[in-house]
């Protein structure tokens, strides 16, 4: 067989080296796919299959147990639309947090407590054989919480008087090992281990029935559940005072934007509001009869056409029976005499007359059946206090200007009786005002306190005077100061104007005076030495000399504009 294969190995390998490069990566490529699908066949063929979890669930129940599967992370599979199926390992586990989550279906039988029957059991061992299967299943449930390491449980199945007609209920007792690193369970794992053996044992078994130990004998499931109604109750009342605020505000809003739109917001005061709520939950149910409509009411006509009858006949009986002769009177057997005493049988021949009447009718009514619940809470009662102002203002002078004299009185207006009634009815509107359940409005006129108001306005007016004297007499100021700036300007430039023409003679009379020195010089033959200034002064001069002479009409323009500008 050895070499047989060798051979064949030989072959093949033969054969393969004798194709192309593109041929061995094709083979290649194609055993390595054989094999790889090989063996992912093999892995999925040899993994463990899924077990059940539920079966034959509603479709709510199946939504809302796969939904907290994948809240809790677990992977899971369904089968025919009702069943659940997850991995073993993971079975007790999940049932656990199940039941800590309240999650376990109702109408879930307990897991399955028996592979295997015998014939010849008795009914005392298949109740043992239960007790025991039930007890190590819960039991291990338990055991697979992280935090718990071991868990015994004893369950009190009692059997049922024959002397009575309740059931008695089961009893049973939890006792948990904490894991290395746990101090203790939380509330609500606790509850969860007593929901979960509770339904794991039937109907019998209340979770109030299960008590949970420690491993020192410490009860740990005895919850003080007087505190949580407390709490829940605080939180309901809480809820209905948010409600009632948020209705009483709402009303509140709606009584003053409906008298606002009459008056100015600043004349309304509600000075109460209080509205009383009941809370009782009112199920009605209401049988009323009326008569048959025969004919309905005509629209058309303003005379009543309505023809109605209290009932109708739908079925009548009726008997009638008469009677004349005698009867029949009942005798001994045949060739015997009878027993009938003489003076009955002297009686016989007597005339009988029998009458008999009966006669029934069945009637049809009108039958209508209402069935009614009333709303969460119903306005009991509502009080309102309103105060509206009347009108007031203060004098006012001829231009329409306010009059602020403190000693002169504001002016006030009462509003009348008519004008109150109005606003009282429009206030009975908005509230639903009903006199049956005792509402209470009162409107009444009150003249309020305005004296800051009026304080206010007569100090703002006084700062405005004020004001306006002040720039009054920043204007005058600046005025001033303007026409002082003028004439301090003029003046300056009058006194720079002297100053300048006398510096302008002084210089020309020294030119002057130069100028004959000079000229003297050149008389008596004696050089004199000129500085640079002084021979550009000359020469300019010179210039302007020239200039004059031959354009004497541009040189008097140009005088006068410097006279101009001056």
């Amino acid at each position: 067989m050895l070499e047989f294969l060798k051979r064949i190995w030989g072959q093949i390998m033969e054969v393969y080296s004798k194709l192309d490069n593109t041929k061995k990566v094709i083979i290649g490529v194609v055993s390595g796919v054989v094999i790889v699908a090989f063996v992912v066949l093999f892995s999925v063929s040899t993994g463990a299959p899924n077990v059940v979890l539920f079966t034959e669930l509603p479709s709510e129940d199946l939504g809302q147990v796969t939904k907290k599967l994948e809240e809790m992370g677990f992977s899971y599979t369904t089968s025919g639309g009702s069943n659940i199926l997850v991995k073993p390992s993971e079975r007790e586990l999940i049932l656990t947090r199940l039941a800590q989550e309240k999650m376990i279906p109702k109408g879930i039988p307990g897991w399955k407590l028996f592979d295997l029957t015998k014939w010849t059991e008795t009914d005392k061992e298949l109740d043992v054989k239960y007790m025991r299967a039930l007890r190590d299943e819960i039991k291990r449930h338990i055991e697979s919480l992280k935090n718990i390491s071991k868990a015994d449980i004893e369950i009190a199945m009692t059997e049922d008087s024959l002397y009575t007609d309740q059931r008695t209920p089961y009893t049973a007792a939890v006792t948990v090992f904490l894991a290395p690193g746990y101090e203790k369970l939380s509330r609500k794992e606790i509850k969860g281990i007593m929901y979960l053996v509770s339904r794991a044992v039937g109907p019998r078994l209340k979770p109030d029935d299960v008590t949970v130990t420690d491993e020192m004998g410490n009860i740990i499931s005895d919850f003080n559940d007087d505190i949580d109604k407390a709490k829940t109750e605080l939180t309901i009342i809480e809820n209905r005072r948010k409600i009632e605020e948020l209705a009483r505000v709402k009303m509140l809003k709606d009584i003053r934007e409906g008298l606002e739109r009459i008056y100015s917001s600043d004349r309304i005061q509600i000075v109460r509001l209080n509205m009383e709520f009941n809370w009782d939950k009112v199920s009605e149910e209401q049988e009323e009869y009326t008569p048959i409509e025969i004919e309905k009411q005509n629209p058309n006509v303003p005379y009543n056409t309505r023809k109605v009858k209290d009932s109708l006949v739908i079925s009548e009986k009726t008997t009638k029976e008469k009677f004349e002769g005698h009867g029949w009177n009942p005798e001994g057997p045949a060739g015997t005499e009878g027993n009938k005493p003489p003076g009955y049988k002297a009686a016989d021949d007597q005339f009988a007359k029998y009458n008999k009447s009966e006669k029934i009718r069945n009637h049809a009514l009108n039958k209508t059946l209402r069935k009614r619940e009333k709303d969460p809470y119903d306005i009991s009662r509502v009080s309102v206090a309103i105060a509206i102002d009347g009108i007031q203002d203060l004098p006012r002078q001829t231009d329409g200007s306010y009059d602020l004299d403190p000693a002169k009185k504001p002016i006030q207006t009462v509003l009348q009786t008519e004008e109150l009634r109005k606003a009282e009815n429009i206030v009975k509107k908005s509230i639903n005002f009903d006199e049956a359940r005792g509402d209470n409005v009162a409107v009444e006129n009150i003249m309020f306190d305005r004296t800051k108001y009026w304080d206010s306005l007569r100090e703002e007016f006084r700062k405005k005077e004020q004001i306006k004297r002040i720039l009054l007499a920043a204007l005058i100021g600046v005025i001033a100061l303007f026409a002082g700036f003028i004439v301090f300007r003029a003046i300056s430039k009058e006194l720079e104007k002297r100053r300048r023409s006398r510096e302008e003679r002084l210089a020309l009379e020294q030119q002057r005076m130069r100028e004959a020195a000079l000229r003297a010089a050149e008389e008596e033959g004696i050089d004199v030495e000129l500085s640079l200034e002084e021979k550009a002064r000359l020469e300019l001069q010179q210039s302007a000399i020239n200039l004059a002479k031959e354009r004497p009409d541009d040189v008097a323009q140009l005088l006068r504009t410097w006279l101009a500008e001056e």
